[in-house]
C-alpha cells in the first residue's frame, strides 16, 4: 500500500477530502483501527488536530470509533467510503445546478441577455454541456427547427430531447427532419414523425438551425478517426450562415417551405 500512498492520496483528495483527512483514513486503513495518540505520534499532529479530523471524517461516514476505552478508531471499507464520497459530489453538483438556475432566472428577470457579444462562432465541448446547448437551442426555437441528424442523432432526439422537441412542436414551432429513417427502428420513426417532417437522408454531419438565426453544427459517429472528440460542436451566430445551412437542409425535401 506504501507505493500507492501518493496516488491513493490524490484520488481521495479529488473526491472531497484534504490531504491530512485522506492519510488519516489511509493510516486506518492499512492499520485496522487507532487510538488518537498513535494516531498523532504518526504523522506528528496535536492530538487536538487529529480530534478535528476524526471528527470531519466521522461526519463523512468514512470512520467509526470503538465503545470501550481507550477509543479506537476503524475506517470504513474502501467501496462505501468511495460510495459516500461520490454521494457528497453529486449532492454539491445538485446545489451549483440550483444556484445556476437561480442565477439565470435573476439575470433574465432584469433583462439581460444571455447572447455571446460580437463572437460569429464559439466551440463547445464535453456531453453535459453539448447536451444542455442543444435543449437551450430547442427551447429558443419560435417558429422553425430544421434538423439533419445521423442514426444515433434520431434516438437521441427521442430519448434524450424528446421533452423539449415536443414542447417545441406544441407551441407551433415547424420542426424539419434529414435521417436516416430506414436504418432506424420503426418506434424511434413513429415518435419523429409526430413531431416532425422527415425526410430520408443520411447525413456526413449533425446540424440544428434555429430560426434561420443560429446553428450547431457537429461531427458525424464516421468522422470518430479523425476528430479527437465526438460530443463537441460549433455554434454558428450568423443569420447569413445559419439560413445557408437551413435551405441546405431543406432542399432535400419535396417541397421547399416558404
Amino acid at each position: 500500500m506504501q507505493e500507492y500512498k501518493s496516488r491513493l492520496t490524490n484520488i481521495l483528495e479529488d473526491l472531497g477530502l484534504s490531504k491530512t483527512e485522506a492519510e488519516i483514513y489511509l493510516l486506518l486503513l492499512k492499520r485496522s483501527g487507532a487510538s488518537v495518540s498513535e494516531l498523532a505520534k504518526e504523522v506528528g499532529l496535536t492530538r487536538q488536530r487529529i480530534y478535528d479530523i476524526l471528527e470531519n471524517l466521522s461526519e463523512k461516514g468514512l470512520i467509526y470509533v470503538s465503545a470501550q476505552k481507550p477509543r479506537r478508531y476503524y475506517a470504513v471499507s474502501p467501496e462505501v467510503a468511495t460510495s459516500m464520497l461520490i454521494r457528497d459530489v453529486e449532492k454539491r453538483l445538485y446545489n451549483l445546478f440550483k444556484l445556476r438556475e437561480e442565477f439565470l432566472n435573476i439575470v433574465r428577470s432584469i433583462g439581460v441577455k444571455g447572447n455571446v457579444s460580437n463572437t460569429i462562432s464559439y466551440e463547445v465541448t464535453g456531453r453535459r454541456v453539448l447536451i444542455s446547448t442543444i435543449k437551450e437551442f430547442i427551447n429558443k426555437s419560435d417558429e422553425e427547427l430544421a434538423i439533419a441528424a445521423t442514426s444515433n442523432e434520431s434516438i437521441r432526439i427521442v430519448y434524450e430531447y424528446k421533452p423539449e422537441i415536443f414542447e417545441a412542436s406544441e407551441r407551433g414551432v415547424k420542426i424539419y427532419l434529414l435521417a436516416p429513417l430506414s436504418e432506424l427502428p420503426r418506434d424511434i420513426v413513429e415518435t419523429l414523425n409526430k413531431v416532425a417532417i422527415c425526410s430520408e437522408f443520411k447525413s456526413s454531419a449533425r446540424m440544428y438551425v434555429r430560426d434561420c438565426e443560429e446553428a450547431i453544427i457537429m461531427p458525424s459517429e464516421g468522422s470518430l478517426k479523425e476528430r479527437r472528440w465526438y460530443d463537441e460542436a460549433v455554434v454558428l451566430k450568423n443569420k447569413d450562415i445559419s439560413r445557408a445551412i437551413r435551405d441546405l437542409i431543406l432542399s432535400r425535401f419535396d417541397e421547399l417551405p416558404n
